[in-house]
């Protein structure tokens, strides 16, 4: 199947982008309500419009406020834009234009994609008046009330002459992220495999130069281009009896050592064993980005407290502190795409700038929070410190002693760092310099 062109609904919260996106596909896909910001996350849905197939998402409204889940959701909105081949902006037809709604329309228009705009909740559309408001943005209008089902097919039918001729946005070929699928036998990891490759809108193609012991592929899911890597279950070598599966353990131990960022799977129906920590060992040396993904979550009974339940196992593997953690399911698609979208997450996050000035303020605080210690007891205290190299991610303390933090003392610091920074599945590492 060849790449689709992709339409994306953007808007800010409760304009009705859930109710349009459900109104195209002519079911109920995405979660409808009346309070603002219920859809967190990005829907996708293959859709057929006059005989031409697009792929149609739906996204988050967008906020205007510093909470990190709202900054999230922008981001992930801003980046669905860029990577859309036409952007459907959606606003409510039964209030003014909003400040920030302007900007954010602004803002999506200087991307040059096509855009549409639209004025839903015009439920009568002979006798309706544009709010005054909207003539600032000096573009036409599609006017249409999604939940009555009123304009829709004029709009459908602007989706079909803007693409008709069209040449689908190509993803970059040169910056996809290396995915490592790890974990022992018999987790799962071919299942959810299995469940990506046979999602109708993942485009799959082997990648030369695989054997039969680690399988690249290069994945496109609509404007998502990665190399996911299936490798061999891992035990240890002195359980492997067959030479053939010796050298597959050994090559997906080569292997987590050449991903962008490493995808651990266990099985959360089972207890976390000494195989899984032996894994995390490895995993941890490989000092790569990296995602728990808790395997069979529709095994757990419905009485399972979830989140103490969920922490319980990540405490098991405390070497993986900083790793993000989320359940899927094989057998029922759980999460399975978001656990690609949290990895795409997790390596944008490394791609950001972070400023110098800013930083050392932030690690003052920290060294301020607690009184920290070196090795031989001594106070902890860098004459400055920087940022030496973000893949991976080295913190540089310029100290006169080129002694370590204890142990306990560098794991808080570090968990410290990775709260603030927001850097959840990014392992931090520390550098003592000894400089006069």
């Amino acid at each position: 199947m060849g790449i689709i062109p992709l339409i994306t609904i953007v808007g800010v919260p409760n304009t009705g982008k859930s109710t349009l996106f459900n109104r195209i596909l002519g079911k109920r896909k995405a979660l409808v309500h009346s309070l603002p910001g219920m859809t967190r996350d990005i829907f996708r849905q293959k859709v057929k419009i006059d005989e031409q197939w697009f792929a149609l998402q739906d996204s988050g409204g967008f906020f205007l406020d510093k909470e990190i889940i709202t900054l999230e959701i922008n981001k992930k909105i801003l980046r669905a834009a860029e990577k859309s081949d036409l952007i459907i902006f959606l606003f409510d037809g039964k209030r003014e234009l909003l400040g920030y709604e302007k900007d954010l329309y602004l803002q999506i228009k200087r991307l040059h994609k096509h855009i549409i705009p639209v004025l839903n909740k015009v439920d009568n559309l002979d006798r309706f008046i544009t709010p005054s408001t909207y003539f600032e943005l000096k573009t036409d209008f599609v006017y249409i009330s999604a939940e009555h089902n009123l304009g829709v097919e004029v709009l459908l039918d602007q989706i079909t002459r803007l693409l008709q001729n069209s040449t689908p946005v190509v993803p970059d070929l040169n910056n996809a992220p290396r995915i490592s699928i790890i974990g022992k036998p018999n987790v799962g990891k071919s299942s959810i495999i299995n469940k990506i490759l046979n999602d109708e809108l993942v485009i799959v193609s082997p990648l030369p130069g695989t054997t039969r012991d680690s399988i690249d592929l290069e994945v496109i899911r609509n404007r998502q281009r990665f190399i996911l890597v299936d490798n061999a279950g891992i035990r240890k070598l002195q359980k492997v009896k067959e030479d053939t599966e010796s050298a597959a353990v050994i090559r997906a131990e080569k292997e987590m050592r050449a991903a962008d960022i490493i995808i651990f799977i266990i099985d959360i129906s089972k207890r976390v064993d000494q195989n899984d920590l032996l894994i995390a060992q490895k995993i941890v040396k490989a000092a790569k980005p990296v995602i728990i993904a808790a395997n069979k979550a529709d095994l757990l009974s419905e009485n399972t407290g979830s989140n103490k339940f969920f922490a319980q196992i990540h405490n098991r593997f405390n070497a993986l502190y900083f790793a993000d953690f989320i359940a899927v399911s094989a057998k029922t698609g759980k999460n399975i795409f978001q656990m690609l979208d949290l990895a795409e997450s997790v390596m944008a996050k490394l791609d950001e700038k972070i400023k110098l000035s800013s930083f050392n303020e932030l690690a003052k605080k920290l060294l301020r929070e607690r009184k920290l210690t070196t090795a031989d007891h001594r106070i902890f205290s860098p004459k400055y410190i920087s940022i030496e190299s973000q893949r991976p991610f080295f913190i540089k303390f310029h100290c006169k002693s080129p002694l370590k933090l204890k142990a306990a003392d560098e794991m808080y610091l570090k968990k410290r760092f990775t709260q603030e920074l927001h850097f959840q599945g990014i392992p931090i590492f520390f550098k003592i310099s000894a400089s006069r």
